[in-house]
């Protein structure tokens, strides 16, 4: 054999053992690599354009997300304010996008408004308010989509959309590996028992925290206390990458009072001095809460790009527990 035809057969080999079914799946948020990194196999890659800890809010694409929107076999958005920065980009090209707001049957539930819900200050005549809430305006809203600008965009944290996609999405993966149908059918199956046993688990836990009242960041879990019953009352902020006024810290401290409240949640990505300006002086618990999932409860330290959703979900179960229970001897 020549040294010509040795090349060949050489790459030929090469090529004959790259995995032909392999497939890239970009996702805009951490939460949405965990809901489906499940279905994937060993050779197939899992892009995640949100960096670990960083906020959606603002975020700007590098050249190195564009790229690998581009050779992506499937991309997985939100499609809601939440990862409003990447629909400019995906509007002049022709990739395939599955966006969750889209799903047949998503749950979307509506901004909540008035008591002490941020949403319902609007209308305040404090400057500095105002300011703020058009800053908030131009940016959760004036991308959004207008039929969905009144609903809460954190459609992950809704179990039944997360399923919705799982189930959207495995069907999209036996579309690219035909050969491999029947693997991603038992993988989908496992992934969705696994999620119905924590379900179950969870329910139990999160029982004995129903009547105890507590205040959010930003008004970002209401999908998870739909499910299970939790009783949210207010939010400090409706974008939380901003200080809330004088003005609104001091109705908020009334609102405490007079709601009952004993456990304020702050988020990790942004400065604690947020919730402790409102709370400074109460008999209040402070609590954290991460959307994303990157945080494990109680450190400010990221160890991985995405957590798998069972473990988002277990982990929140667990902030709420830690903070709620505690509340209920008073801090």
């Amino acid at each position: 054999m020549t040294r010509k035809m040795q090349k060949i057969v050489g790459l030929l080999s090469i090529l004959w053992a790259w995995p032909l079914y392999a497939v890239e799946v970009t996702v805009s948020i951490p939460p949405l690599a965990g809901i489906v990194a499940p279905l994937l196999e060993d050779d197939d890659r899992l892009n995640v354009l949100l960096d670990p800890g960083v906020s959606p809010h603002g975020f700007q694409l590098k050249p190195s997300h564009l790229w690998a929107l581009q050779k992506s076999d499937l991309v997985l958005t939100v499609g809601t304010p939440v990862d409003a920065w990447l629909d400019k980009s995906l509007a002049h090209d022709s990739m395939p996008v599955l966006k969750m707001r889209d799903l047949n049957g998503v749950e979307l539930l509506p901004i909540r408004r008035g008591g002490v819900w941020e949403k319902a200050d609007q209308a305040s005549h404090d400057h500095d308010h105002d300011h703020d809430h058009e800053r908030e305006r131009d940016h959760d809203e004036g991308k959004a989509n207008d039929a969905l600008k009144n609903y809460d965009g954190h459609l992950w944290l809704s179990q039944h959309n997360a399923k919705l996609l799982i189930q959207t999405v495995s069907l999209s993966l036996q579309s690219l590996k035909p050969e491999r149908k029947d693997a991603i059918k038992r993988k989908t199956e496992i992934w969705l028992a696994e999620l119905e046993r924590v379900d179950q688990a969870l329910r139990q836990q999160m029982a004995l925290l129903k009547n105890e009242p507590f205040i959010v960041l930003h008004d970002a879990y209401q999908y998870f206390e739909r499910h299970y019953g939790l009783n949210g009352v207010g939010s400090i902020r409706l974008n939380p990458a901003l200080s809330p006024s004088l003005k609104r810290i001091q109705s908020l401290r009334k609102k405490i009072s007079q709601h009952n409240v004993h456990c304020v949640f702050k988020e990790p990505q942004f400065p604690e001095k947020r919730v402790l300006a409102v709370i400074s002086g109460l008999q209040v618990k402070v609590g954290s809460l991460d959307p994303m999932g990157v945080y494990q409860p109680g450190t400010q330290t990221i160890e991985v790009r995405y957590r798998p959703y069972d473990e988002l979900l277990i982990n929140m179960a667990q902030a709420f527990d830690a903070c709620l229970a505690g509340s209920m001897e008073k801090p």
